[in-house]
């Protein structure tokens, strides 16, 4: 049956006849919905013959839409909206449509005509930069027409695909050729596939296999040879000048107990007695000692936190198979105070419990900081009584043009407020972490940004604007008044908003953050828990204001705009008793304004483009330093160098677990000698650099791609266990690094003390986090098919399974003969668990 959507269009209230055709009208769109297959695909990266004649300079490239419904004409008038993360600069089809970049990566294709059922529509699209990735394409398509709800197009929804949990577009091609995985005809970086693996395979046995090594490891450690066999532990206190009795021992240490458990270390009442006492003015923060006989353990802290780090430390010792512990002593202490996981959840709202499994496995591997990221363009994530506009309207996406209900839709949200992705945490939420995250140690270090990448908070005051002055209320409605309304400036941003900034002149943006600032301590105030550090952002603001009316007339330079925010922002912060952190784009412009005694900053300019020398010039204006760098600290970058892979890729392509293990954060210089730039290209370093400000590192999750918890935790983990052993832990190899990079021993000795991280990662840690619910990623296995025959290797820890023509699965052992017609596919799965790695298909 061919269904065809009428055209009327009710311009008032409808009587009973019209409501009955409006809900057939409403039917037909969502059958059309239903109906209509839309697929996506890269045409080419490389070849910029048919992107040029729209986009005369810089990297474009083309690509295809491709409509069409067998059941369902597409009447004239129907829109379909879709994001599309790099905006169509222009188009060619021969159907009758408009194709309207509205703001940020959202587009609405209108059909001029209807279209027949079963015709189909092929539409070229050019646009600047690349699509060299599956997780490029945005899904949730959806459909509108005048008076009529909006209804997704089913074809675009995401899947679930098996072994990464992650939910994946089915509308797209796989990006098999090289004119679609490449970027450019000047990338160099590989296909990271399994025959790619399977090529670069390397024994990787360690030597140290049997001893349990610690992650991240300790500082020294001696052991016998010996060990103790034992049921489980049982917690007594030492007296020391603080009265500590065993109950609130227990009450203090319960989070490191708590993971104990899942390594099999139980406390028991007859268990081995773990006699613990604190020597606050003797060690630094985070320092213990550990020392393990057959009759006891006994465990000397700085205080609670690091006690309860010397119980995370006896749990990676515990050999649950055996029963035992080995005897030894170990002294531990951090490698530097700030151990930072920046947890974006602006973008993507995961949900508190995202959150928390971060927090617990910060906890789990001694990071202490948790960089909070609540606010940017596409959500405001953090409910704030004074001005509830910030997560009514701005903690949602959805379908209203007029953004008086919720913002646009972004990063193929689609057009209902249900959908995942929108949220925010409630007060009590938001105390709820802060007082989790406290007794484990961590400082939640909340970001909201500004005076960029703050469209959510704009939208949400202009709302409030706008109501307000319907009520007459013109001096409230500008009291949080963010950008001046007569500015005619013209800019873009990075994410392609054109109306993302705050406007810094204005006395209003000032109260709105003196407001933020005010509600937020009040909340850490309720958690009981101080608020330290606010993080500010300042990061990628370029072009906005320079025709400001308000900018000109108070004789403010666009140039000095950016660093007197900065330092206004610091200013309000220490009117509250709170210290400020920013990105080093905006910081660096107001370095020497700034009280360094009350400031930090993320360095996240490129290694492979200079970024050692942002490090100096912060050095030199005595200003600490917390390196955040794209090339290995990204960890919404994907892992290797294939398409399939998800992330962004602007700085780096692969970014695995052993490149954030490699980082070596007092030798920056020496990466050159290994790393390539994001094209896989060499770069040089200035072997000058000053790291004398450096107090930390962080790792970084965007969250443009990670829509839920699922999301978050793969991309995450195991990557978090590298940066928690680079941060806390200074291997030898690492003090030694320019005398073994003289003689070329270098990366012999670091790939040695990865292997050992890896089988500890492996056979251990990963199965632990599986235990508890954690989507850890899985590596996948090396494997190829030659002459007919099926080889496959995999890393310890794992096995290898494959699959014929949709067989069982089946374990790997040896090589297997593969006919030609045969559909192979192979997976690593994690040893006694069902936890397996993404599927390949040879």
């Amino acid at each position: 049956m061919i269904r065809i959507l009428g055209l009327s269009v009710l311009l008032m209230a409808c009587s009973p006849a019209e409501s009955v055709q409006v809900n057939v009208e409403q039917a037909q769109l969502d059958s059309l919905g239903q109906h209509l297959s839309a697929h996506y695909t890269v045409l080419s990266n490389i070849d910029d013959t048919a992107c040029r004649a729209h986009i005369p300079k810089g990297d474009c490239f083309s690509s295809q839409i491709t409509l069409k419904s067998e059941s369902d004409v597409i009447p004239a008038n129907t829109s379909l909206f879709f994001s599309h993360i790099a905006p169509v600069r222009g188009f060619d089809t021969d159907s009758a449509i408009t194709i309207e970049h509205i703001n940020g990566d959202l587009h609405r294709l209108t059909f001029k005509e209807s279209i027949a059922a079963g015709n189909e529509v092929k539409v070229s699209l050019s646009a600047p930069f690349w699509h060299a990735s599956r997780s490029d394409a945005m899904p949730n398509y959806y459909l509108t027409y005048p008076s009529l709800s909006p209804v997704i197009v089913a074809s675009t929804t995401r899947i679930e695909e098996p072994g990464s949990n992650l939910l994946v577009n089915q509308h797209t091609d796989s990006w098999q050729s090289e004119a679609q995985y490449k970027r450019t005809a000047s990338d160099e970086m590989p296909l990271m596939d399994s025959a790619y693996l399977a090529d670069k395979h390397i024994n990787s046995t360690s030597k140290n296999e049997q001893r349990n090594r610690v992650i991240p490891q300790v500082a020294e450690r001696k052991d016998t040879g010996e060990t103790v066999s034992i049921t489980g532990i049982v917690i007594k206190p030492v007296a020391t000048h603080d009265a500590t009795t065993a109950q609130d021992l227990e009450v203090a240490l319960s989070p490191a107990l708590k993971q104990a458990a899942y390594f099999g270390l139980m406390q028991q009442s007859d268990g081995m007695p773990v006699n613990i006492g604190y020597a606050p003015n003797e060690l630094v923060e985070g320092e213990y000692t550990l020392v393990v006989s057959d009759s006891g353990v006994e465990i000397n802290a700085k205080d609670a936190v690091a006690a309860n780090y010397a119980l995370l430390t006896l749990a990676q010792l515990y050999n649950k198979n055996s029963h035992r512990l080995p005897i030894t002593a170990i002294r531990d202490k951090p490698r530097y105070a700030f151990r930072g996981m920046h947890l974006d959840i602006a973008r993507h709202f995961p949900g508190k419990a995202a959150v928390a499994s971060v927090i617990t496995q910060m906890f789990t591997y001694k990071l202490n900081k948790l960089h909070l990221h609540l606010s940017d363009d596409e959500g405001w994530r953090l409910a704030i009584d004074a001005l509830p506009e910030l997560t009514d309207i701005g903690a949602f996406r959805c379908h209203d043009l007029l953004e008086q209900t919720c913002l646009l839709p972004q990063l193929g949200s689609g057009p209902f407020k249900s959908a995942q992705g929108n949220g925010y945490l409630t007060q009590q939420d938001y105390i709820d972490i802060l007082q989790m995250a406290y007794r484990r140690g961590i400082e939640v270090i909340p970001s909201l940004d500004m005076p960029g990448h703050a469209r959510a908070a704009i939208v949400s005051m202009n709302a409030r604007y706008k109501r307000l002055m319907s009520e007459g209320k013109s001096a409230e409605a500008n009291k949080y008044v963010l950008v001046d309304r007569q500015d005619t400036t013209r800019y873009e941003s990075v994410q392609f908003y054109s109306d993302n900034t705050i406007n810094p002149c204005l006395d209003s943006t000032y109260t709105f953050i003196d407001t933020i600032m005010t509600s937020v301590k009040a909340l850490h105030e309720q958690a009981q828990v101080p608020l330290n550090y606010f993080h500010v952002g300042a990061d990628e603001t370029a072009g906005a204001w320079i025709e400001s009316p308000i900018c000109k007339a108070k004789g403010i330079q666009a140039n000095t705009i950016l660093p007197t925010f900065v330092t206004r922002v610091q200013d309000i912060a220490q009117k509250h008793d709170i210290a400020i952190g920013g990105w080093s784009d905006g910081m660096e412009k107001a370095a020497t304004r700034l009280d360094n005694s009350k400031a930090y900053t993320n360095v996240w300019h490129l290694l492979a483009a200079g970024g050692e020398n942002t490090v100096t010039h912060f050095a030199e204006a005595n200003i600490p330093v917390v390196l955040s760098f794209p090339d290995a600290l990204y960890f919404d970058f994907p892992y290797q160098s294939n398409p399939l892979e998800p992330g962004y890729y602007w700085g780096s392509r692969a970014t695995s677990t052993h490149k954030v293990f490699s980082l070596m954060p007092e030798h920056l210089p020496l990466h050159s000698q290994e790393w390539t730039t994001r094209m896989g290209q060499s770069y040089e370093s200035n072997h000058k650099v000053n790291t004398s400000s450096v107090v930390g590192i962080q790792g970084q999750l965007w969250s443009e791609v990670t829509v839920n918890q699922d999301a978050v935790e793969y991309m995450v983990f195991p990557r978090l266990l590298a940066l928690a052993e680079r941060a806390w832990h200074k291997a030898t190899w690492q003090k030694n690094a320019l005398m073994l990079a003289e003689d070329g021993s270098l990366r012999q000795r670091r790939d040695q003390d990865y292997h050992a991280f890896e089988h500890a990662l492996l056979n251990q840690h990963a199965p632990v986090l599986v235990h508890q619910n954690v989507n850890v990623r899985v590596p996948m296995p090396a494997a190829k098919i030659v002459d007919g025959v099926l080889t496959m290797h995999v890393k310890s820890g794992l096995v290898a399974e494959y699959q014929l023509s949709s067989g069982e699965w089946v374990e790997y052992t040896t090589p297997v003969s593969v006919k030609p017609t045969a559909n192979v596919k192979v997976r690593a799965r994690l040893k006694d668990t069902q936890k397996t790695s993404r599927q390949a298909l040879l």
